[in-house]
């Protein structure tokens, strides 16, 4: 029995020898990988802003096809034949090569966990997923108007290629709008990058406002639960660029995080007013001594910070439901809170609250503005 089993191997073994051996002596061709002549995008459009990252994934369909593949964008252009390759420019663009954890003790080893090499502004990866870099800004790229004409849209193939053969998807749309360098933008006009205003071309402007609890006005001792009402108190939110110099041009390599508070005189309040304020657990920012936590004035808070913020899309205590909210991570959270006594000898916590992201790298500012109502920081 053995003997028999031992025969049976033997002639397999021989059989596939003598196979192989026939495939190179008369040079039959190796087997070939498929690739499916319905191999298509699921998607055929996308719609990213300048100055951000973009990566579109599961967006390929092979059909059966099989893998490796290569994938090139090729033809870049305009509807009405224009080129186009501008959004092929190869820049300089920041890439990960460490995680970022969210608990790095410095500025510089945040940044020691990225590197910059050279990237098209949209590209394709081996999967067929397509990236649109953050390098892709006004100064190259014209971003799109409010209604896009046909002779203005902008269009690309990709060619598919494994050894089976190839493939070209044609006629796949991006239209890039323009940048929106924070959010919320309420006050952003996010066609022509000036200030919002109720009505195109009006006078009345948008504002962002604060989330609030538990603050009552000097004036009215009512609790300012609406920021958006003038009698109990407006709390509006500026987000905006800031200089040393005043009228000085904005530093566009600044790495500085500012908070400030204003009166309704557009006075600047004691940042130190807020007594409870966890200052270390507000932003991922050091001091100018590289130390966690801010610098702190007498008008102000300020954080030497790496951007964008937040720097990564990973949940930590910086960001909104912290490290518990294993969706989150692509928001900051920040919370300012203080304590006084009430009537009644009854504690009370005021507190103001922003969600916020900011992508463009400079020296940045958030302004929480007590537009008609003052808060009562003392006791009763």
């Amino acid at each position: 029995m053995q003997n028999t089993i031992k025969y049976k191997a033997f002639v397999l073994l021989a059989a596939v020898i003598a196979f192989s051996g026939c495939r190179k002596i008369f040079n039959l061709p190796d087997e070939k990988s498929y690739l499916s002549t319905q191999a298509d995008y699921n998607t055929k459009s996308w719609s990213p802003r300048l100055g951000r990252t973009y990566l579109y994934s599961y967006i390929f369909n092979p059909v059966g096809s099989t893998f490796p593949m290569t994938f090139e964008i090729k033809n870049p252009h305009f509807g009405d034949g224009r080129d186009a390759s501008d959004m092929l420019t190869q820049k300089p663009t920041l890439v990960w090569n460490n995680e970022y954890t969210g608990t790095e003790t410095s500025l510089a080893q945040i940044e020691a966990k990225r590197h910059l090499e050279n990237h098209p502004i949209l590209e394709t990866r081996g999967s067929g997923d397509l990236i649109w870099w953050y390098t892709a800004t006004r100064d190259l790229i014209k971003p799109a108007d409010s209604v896009v004409y046909p002779q203005n849209q902008r269009y690309f193939d990709v060619k598919i290629t494994n050894s089976g053969g190839t493939r070209t998807i044609k006629n796949l749309i991006v239209t890039p709008y323009i940048d929106v360098p924070y959010e919320p933008s309420d006050d952003y006009n996010t066609y022509n990058g000036k200030p919002n205003t109720t009505t195109p071309g009006g006078h009345i402007l948008v504002h962002i406002y604060a989330s609030v609890s538990g603050i009552r006005g000097v004036t009215t001792n009512a609790f300012m639960n609406d920021p958006r009402n003038a009698t109990t108190g407006i709390i509006y939110v500026y987000i905006r660029k800031f200089t040393d110099v005043p009228g000085g041009i904005p530093d566009p390599n600044g790495h500085r995080l500012r908070f400030k508070f204003l009166d309704k005189d557009s006075v600047a309040i004691n940042p130190r007013k807020f007594n409870t304020t966890k200052w270390l657990d507000q932003v991922h920012g050091f001091n100018s001594k590289g130390l966690p936590g801010p610098d702190t004035t007498a008008t102000y808070v300020q954080y030497n910070v790496a951007y964008p913020i937040p720097v990564a899309n990973v949940p930590t205590k910086f960001t909104t439901g912290g490290v518990a909210n294993i969706t989150g991570g692509n928001q900051a959270h920040v919370e300012f809170s203080y304590s006084r006594i009430g009537f009644g000898n009854v504690n009370e916590t005021g507190t103001i609250r922003q969600d916020f992201k900011i992508f463009e790298k400079g020296d940045w500012e958030i302004v929480f503005h007590f537009k008609t109502v003052n808060p009562k920081f003392d006791n009763d």
